[in-house]
């Protein structure tokens, strides 16, 4: 993911992080691997927003964080905005999950 892409999120209001688009489930063959070959496994690229095509069609998948004063539905509604925007994709699925609801800090 790009900073660029990464800093449109996080100015979303009440987003409070972003996570890797993967879970740690998923993560871990590739951190394996990169132990076996000698790198750091710290070092795998772990992005923020996937981006994939489906059927044809581009797909983003995006984990956040959300401040519990937060409307959540309508924070998720604004990152799938915010991606569109960002990509110049109206047409494309953006798939996101609020992993977190923490306080404000």
């Amino acid at each position: 993911m790009t900073e660029d892409l990464k800093n449109a999120i996080l100015a979303v209001d009440g987003v409070t992080d972003v996570f890797p688009a993967r879970h740690l489930l998923q993560r871990l063959p590739g951190k394996a691997a990169a132990l076996l070959h000698g790198n750091s496994a710290g070092t795998v690229d772990e992005p923020g927003v996937d981006l994939r095509t489906d059927g044809g069609r581009l797909e983003a998948v995006v984990r956040i964080g959300v401040s519990s004063d937060a409307r959540t539905p309508d924070v998720v509604r604004a990152v799938a905005a915010a991606v569109r925007n960002h990509l110049g994709r109206a047409d494309m699925a953006v798939k996101v999950t609020a992993v977190r609801i923490a306080p404000a800090s």
